[in-house]
């Protein structure tokens, strides 16, 4: 049976705390004096907050790519997309719409400065930033599953896949259906998402790397056969 509202909320209480718990410490400020950032540092999975202070998370790769999963903009599952570099001990991530957050370190930790299209500076400025907030290098259980995912349609091409965001905060959101909003936990190693809508949508990592979805539809408990499933792959680029 699918838990309650009230579960869920408790639910979800309970992973952000843990999710909290399970990152390094951050700080919004720079410092000239800090410590630079490094590659092993800056690879990774981070926690940022945008303008109106909601959070979202960066992923970025080894290759200098980057994925976020801001829903706010002109494609809200599937986030941004971007390159990063590091210069001078900052490391800079530029997204395609124009956007740029460039996150440093100082004696407590790590922070995160963002420009606007037409106002980023060079990695390291002291520019004026559109807006600034704490960055937060996640860890934990969770770091497998937090980013974008697309799952495949029942027809064939990109514009039949489904993309889900799933942030460290334990929301989630879809990009079908006339209600996209719900949460998200783990529960031995799968991830589970409960969408207000009454869908239920499940991931697993698989031990060679793959994933694999199962989604039943509303009034169907998860016991039972699921109403789809497929293999899906996590958006890295």
């Amino acid at each position: 049976m699918q838990p309650s509202i009230r579960t869920q909320l408790v639910t979800l209480t309970l992973l952000t705390t843990s999710a909290l718990m399970g990152c390094a410490t951050n700080s919004a400020s720079h410092h000239d004096d800090s410590p630079p950032l490094t590659r092993e540092q800056a690879i990774g999975t981070w926690s940022l907050t945008d303008g109106q202070n909601e959070l979202f998370n960066v992923i970025v790769s080894s290759d200098g790519a980057a994925v976020s999963t801001w829903w706010k903009g002109e494609h809200p599952t599937k986030g941004e997309r971007g390159r990063w570099e590091l210069a001078n001990g900052v490391l800079d991530i530029r997204y395609s719409d124009g956007w740029r957050d460039v996150i440093t370190t100082n004696s407590l930790g790590f922070g995160k400065l963002s420009y606007a299209p037409g106002l980023a500076p060079k990695a390291g400025s002291t520019d004026q930033p559109t807006n600034y907030g704490q960055a937060v290098l996640l860890t934990g259980a969770q770091l497998p599953f937090v980013g974008v995912w697309t799952i495949p349609g029942a027809l064939a091409g990109a514009k039949y896949e489904v993309t889900i965001a799933l942030r460290s905060d334990g929301m989630a959101m879809k990009d079908i259906d006339a209600i996209k909003q719900g949460i998200w936990l783990l529960d031995s190693g799968v991830a589970h998402v409960y969408w207000a809508d009454g869908w239920h949508t499940s991931i697993e990592i698989a031990a060679d790397g793959t994933s694999f979805s199962k989604s039943w539809k509303p009034g169907v408990s998860i016991t039972d056969m699921p109403t789809g499933s497929s293999a899906v792959r996590r958006a890295l680029k």
